[in-house]
């Protein structure tokens, strides 16, 4: 090798070293993964500013009620306070652990004080409620059409004739949802465990085994909850529980991990304290979002609601 050429090459790859160098001294804080711990986020923020965490990592189940929110706190963050949301699809009960070992920044579908006691009791001191952004209820459903003569009540449902009409199947959701653990203490509260199974399942598969015997007409009962499209779109009832083994209104909180309120301005936190949808405005937008799409059902609700939105993103009220 040549003198000239053995120089040419120790120089680029000096600058190389120097590119490098630079790179990763300026550029880590801001590329760190939103997932890393909480001291690692402090720290962060520390030495770059709280203007610099500008991602958030937001859990979510396949429900309708929270992908319609989520979608709906996603759209407005991005677009109006910049910032880049990820919604994170996991199980429930993974949702908790994450947001309180930091793995997730928030979760928005915290029902307490009942159906989500189990998961809330073991975090509740790692994590901070932001308070509820709406409120729901929980049961087993069934279509109008079913006399209610005989079938009113979950008691109702020991008796063989009704069993054999429900082809002695109750319709679940997600294994691991706070539903189906209620459901579960329901089937042996009620003593229907030698008469039913219980179907674990998810929430699209309960729609459709829904939509199914609503066509036919036929006897059928669901796991399910409000707020949910199901309820504009079919005519549904409650069965009474009077052992309130599936629990009754409930609030569904915001639940954001330790540190959050340090991290990021107070405007965001500002923000999530604000935001909160009336029963009747989420009905809307559940139903809009079955008719269309989700994406198209958020995008009017925000044209629709503009003091509405002016307020959870600002503060400020409108005369």
């Amino acid at each position: 090798m040549s003198l000239r050429r053995g120089i040419t090459l120790l120089l680029a790859a000096l600058i190389a070293f120097g590119l490098f160098a630079y790179i990763y001294t300026y550029d880590t804080p801001l590329t760190t993964p939103a997932g890393r711990s909480a001291e690692e986020r402090q720290q962060a923020v520390t030495a770059a500013g709280q203007s610099e965490e500008r991602t958030l990592r937001i859990g979510w189940t396949a429900w309708a009620d929270a992908e319609v929110v989520t979608t709906l706190v996603k759209t407005l963050l991005e677009q109006h306070l910049d910032y880049e949301v990820e919604r994170v699809m996991t199980d429930i009960g993974i949702q908790y652990q994450a947001v309180a070992d930091g793995d997730l920044d928030l979760m928005l579908m915290g029902w307490l004080p009942q159906t989500h006691r189990n998961y809330w009791e073991k975090v509740q001191h790692r994590v901070t409620n932001l308070g509820p952004i709406y409120t729901g209820r929980l049961g087993w459903v069934v279509p109008d059409y079913v006399p209610e003569s005989e079938l009113a009540s979950l008691e109702d449902l020991r008796q063989d004739e009704v069993a054999k009409r429900l082809n002695r199947r109750i319709q679940g959701i997600d294994p691991g949802s706070g539903l189906m653990q209620s459901s579960e203490q329901a089937v042996k509260a009620y003593q229907l465990d030698d008469q039913y199974q219980l179907v674990a399942a998810s929430g699209a598969a309960m729609t459709a085994v829904l939509d199914r015997a609503y066509r036919n007409q036929e006897w059928v009962v669901v796991t399910a909850w409000q707020p949910h499209w199901i309820f504009a779109s079919y005519e549904l009832r409650f069965l009474q529980d009077p052992r309130q083994i599936l629990g009754g209104r409930e609030r569904i909180h915001a639940i954001a991990r330790q540190g959050f309120q340090q991290d990021y301005p107070p405007a965001l936190t500002g923000f999530f304290t604000r935001f909160y949808l009336n029963d009747a405005e989420l009905a809307e937008l559940l139903l809009d979002s079955q008719e269309h799409d989700v994406d198209t059902a958020v995008r009017r609700y925000i044209d629709a609601h503009p003091k509405r939105i002016r307020y959870w993103l600002s503060g400020e009220i409108d005369e």
